[in-house]
């Protein structure tokens, strides 16, 4: 059987998914150091960490030249920033929703005696 090749990822998708583990290194350390494991978020702090934000600087380098490239830079933010945000919502949401059905199975918004 012929195996199925995995499709190639653009240069953006990269950059983006650097870009976003870079943005969450010292959470990611701090979410380590908190557990306990102090050698792992030691190796992403010190070994891993700079080589991403290595490439990070060399995708930017490359992508952003020019005018067109700090426009470029500009809407991804935006779109990045607007994304979040929309996500941000939908979680928030559906926080509201279970603390609802908590307050339905309680038998809660009755009335005070």
């Amino acid at each position: 059987m012929a195996e199925k090749k995995k499709p190639k990822r653009s240069a953006a998708d990269m950059h983006r998914q650097i870009q976003e583990n870079v943005q969450a290194l010292p959470f990611a350390v701090a979410h380590y150091e908190k557990e306990g494991k102090r050698g792992r978020a030691w190796v992403l702090k010190y070994l891993s960490g700079p080589v991403m934000k290595f490439i990070d600087r060399m995708f930017a380098r490359t992508r952003y030249k020019g005018p067109e490239g700090a426009k470029l830079k500009t809407s991804e933010q935006m779109k990045r920033h607007l994304e979040q945000r929309a996500k941000a919502m939908e979680y928030m949401q559906g926080e509201m929703r279970k603390q609802q059905k908590r307050q339905q199975k309680r038998g809660g918004g009755g009335k005070p005696r």
